[in-house]
């Protein structure tokens, strides 16, 4: 069932929602219930390396950064979704090496989204206009295209490698196409494993949201262009960890649960906390459409997909107008509460972190540090959960300065923090 209270509803119904979402499965796993008071955690996560500038040398420039992740000598690759490429900087933020750029062809990246590195330790960017993946070595090599015809990569907390060799991501199946359903078909977003090489994508879990996606065929049928109905501002977002183990830490309702799910998708337990949602204010909503404007002024977040080379009249590129972006905020549509939950990660060793809502929409929250089994070890605040980390306790955010500066902020966690 879909979880969302009707508007006017009170907490009260929330909660009682949020009880009925996860009611039919309780019997299925354990229930761990966290404890109520926050246990902090001493230490402080000092700067190593900034890089990101207005103005400078190519490589200290970025459009937007939609990947970044550590290799095991503790070099940074950051993927820029913008300007389709991926850099490589050392562990110090000199400079390495660019890898890929834009185009169709081999060793080229269309929509580049996610980034991970595969247990081999080679390099691997979900693209979305490929339906499927560039595979490189960290040297900048280009290996081979895994494709996934019908299922496009997407998601805010991108891919994960699993240890049975292959990804997992959210996805979205193409109507019309080997995804199956027909043109403007109502589609759920899939928790997927899909195995490099033989075999076909697995689906871990379909989660709840219900989208609706339009579809458009150019001349000779050979181009596909699709436009996705976003969720509601402020609806939960699908937040989700590959364990050590293979199974896959996972969250999706408005409250603080944490599923850990097998491959099967069977929740093996649930790791609760007494954290109350909130109810979204006008102060939120209008937060959120001034955020709404700036990102279509920005052309941020914005995917153009075209799929195919066919005859009919390309997307319009650029940002919109302000004319659209004012209306496009305007027509913007709110979840009725604010989710307990914004961010969650696997550590490298193999714990949660696990980001609970900030003072104000979109401020980096306390961070609790759990582990699989369900023992609270404690929270740390003011950062939030890093975008990467590395095995040394290297953390990488992706930051806005006070200009909107897109940049990548390096930090030394301190070890009880992961």
């Amino acid at each position: 069932m879909m979880l969302s209270a009707r508007k006017g509803a009170g907490p009260l119904l929330a909660a009682a929602l949020l009880a009925l979402d996860a009611g039919g499965a309780w019997a299925q796993g354990q229930v761990v219930r966290l404890p109520e008071q926050d246990r902090p955690l001493a230490g402080s996560a000092p700067q190593v390396f900034a890089i990101g500038k207005a103005e400078g040398a190519a490589h200290e420039m970025f459009g937007e950064v939609s990947g970044v992740l550590f290799d095991a000598q503790d070099n940074l690759y950051v993927l820029d979704r913008q300007a389709k490429r991926v850099m490589v900087y050392d562990r110090t933020g000199r400079f390495l090496r660019q890898i890929a750029r834009e185009g169709q062809g081999p060793g080229e990246l269309i929509q580049p989204m996610h980034l991970v590195m595969g247990g081999d330790g080679t390099l691997i960017v979900s693209d979305a206009g490929r339906s499927g993946f560039s595979i490189f070595r960290t040297d900048g090599t280009f290996l081979r295209n895994e494709i996934r015809e019908g299922f496009i990569p997407i998601g805010r907390f991108g891919t994960s490698w699993h240890p049975s060799g292959g990804v997992v991501s959210t996805f979205l199946r193409l109507p019309g196409r080997d995804g199956g359903g027909p043109p403007a078909a109502p589609t759920r977003d899939q928790l997927l494993l899909v195995p490099f090489g033989s075999g076909q994508p697995r689906e871990i879990f379909a989660l709840p949201r219900l989208d609706r996606v339009s579809q458009s065929t150019g001349d000779g049928g050979r181009e596909v262009r699709m436009v996705r109905t976003a969720p509601p501002a402020f609806s939960p977002p699908t937040l989700f960890g590959v364990l050590h183990n293979g199974n896959v830490a996972l969250s999706f309702t408005s409250g603080y649960t944490v599923r850990i799910v097998d491959l099967n998708g069977q929740t093996l337990r649930y790791l609760q906390r007494p954290v109350r949602t909130r109810l979204t204010t006008e102060r939120d909503r209008e937060q959120a459409r001034q955020a709404r404007r700036e990102q279509m002024a920005s052309g941020r977040g914005q995917i153009r997909i075209t799929m195919g080379g066919g005859g009919g009249p390309a997307p319009r590129s650029g940002p919109p107008s302000a004319a659209e972006a004012a209306r496009g905020a305007a027509e913007m549509e709110f979840a009725d509460t604010i989710p307990a939950l914004q961010n969650l990660r696997v550590s490298p060793s193999g714990k949660l972190l696990v980001e609970r809502r900030g003072q104000n929409v979109g401020d980096p929250g306390p961070v609790d540090v759990i582990t699989p089994e369900g023992q609270y070890l404690g929270t740390f605040t003011g950062l939030g959960v890093p975008n990467a980390m590395s095995r040394s306790g290297l953390a990488a955010y992706i930051e806005d300065d006070e200009d909107g500066v897109q940049r990548i902020v390096v930090r030394q966690l301190p070890a009880n923090w992961r």
